[in-house]
């Protein structure tokens, strides 16, 4: 029989603090997210803040800095101290879509701030109002095909990857939409659901309450497989775009000049706590699916999502005003 007092330390281990270099962190850590409160990015970073607080010992406080699509926040981030308490909520809109239409951009993605990993990549869901009196998402584009003016929906912001994201979903469907911009996804959800705005291409945190509720009619997700968070949604290529796969990304940097002992220290504890059963289940109930990565791979995927990004925004158009 193993001794009780082996069973008590060993039931104890998951919660020790794991060692990391330069004894990282001394004090709370500022999480950075470039958005107002009630998006998407605002739900995951507070998930993963509170868990990953329990295993660096330390608080992690959220601080929502929103304006100009997420990229003022994103360079105060760039600029700070690089001792390891500050960090970003590193998004696809900020390091990838921002240095496409932001000409005086105030940071390089890739030179200023130092990936720490990946997060979570989350589908976005295409929801309307329900007075629009549309069920489908065939249905939908029907709508749209016979309003040449187009359908007003909203976005996070101008160049936000709700925008683009929207803009991909037209140039794939063969319609044409009318965006009007926020700052932030949780004001355009309440806005959908007052029908100021019809309808939003948004991610799944900030929809999913509104849709269990039955305030809005959810259309279509935007991955090509469907959401566990949302089975019963078909995805947006099941409805009648094939092909059509777009996902927000969110992940997890640091200053650029951030010692490179630190920012293993730091990827080490994101990688430890999205490892947990606990941090998958909760992600997964936002629609999320965790995916913690290397420093290196993270750093791929973001050059990756610029070239990707880029391509479409010169197709389309796009500008700021």
């Amino acid at each position: 029989m193993i001794p009780r007092r082996i069973l008590l330390a060993a039931a104890a281990l998951p919660l020790a603090r794991p060692a990391f270099a330069q004894g990282w962190p001394t004090r709370p850590v500022t999480l950075m997210v470039p958005f107002a409160a009630g998006g998407a990015s605002d739900i995951l970073a507070r998930v993963l803040a509170q868990r990953l607080s329990l295993l660096v010992g330390q608080g992690v406080v959220v601080d929502n800095r929103g304006g100009a699509g997420g990229t003022m926040a994103t360079e105060a981030v760039a600029r700070g101290a690089a001792d390891g308490h500050t960090l970003l909520w590193a998004h696809m809109g900020t390091l990838a879509i921002a240095p496409h239409l932001y000409p005086r951009l105030g940071y390089d993605p890739l030179r200023d701030l130092a990936p720490v990993s990946l997060v979570a990549r989350l589908p976005m869901v295409l929801v309307v109002n329900r007075s629009l009196g549309v069920n489908t998402l065939a249905e939908f584009i029907a709508l749209a095909r016979a309003r040449p003016e187009g359908i007003e929906y909203g976005t996070a912001g101008q160049g936000s990857n709700t925008h683009l994201g929207a803009v991909a979903f037209e140039e794939a469907a063969g319609i044409r939409l009318l965006p009007v911009h926020y700052r932030g996804s949780g004001p355009v959800m309440t806005d959908v659901v007052a029908g100021t705005v019809k309808a939003t291409l948004t991610g799944i945190p900030a929809a999913l309450p509104l849709i269990r509720d039955r305030q809005v009619v959810a259309l279509g997700v935007s991955s090509l497989a469907r959401s566990a968070a949302l089975p019963d949604v078909p995805t947006i290529a099941e409805g009648g775009v094939p092909g059509f796969d777009v996902t927000q990304w969110h992940g997890i940097a640091a200053p650029g000049r951030t010692p490179a002992a630190l920012l293993e220290s730091q990827n080490a504890a994101i990688v430890a706590t999205l490892g947990t059963p606990d941090m998958r289940d909760r992600l997964a109930a936002e629609g999320a699916a965790p995916e913690p990565t290397t420093i290196p791979a993270f750093r791929a995927l973001i050059a990756a999502e610029q070239e990707r990004w880029g391509a479409l925004i010169r197709r389309a158009g796009v500008r700021l005003e």
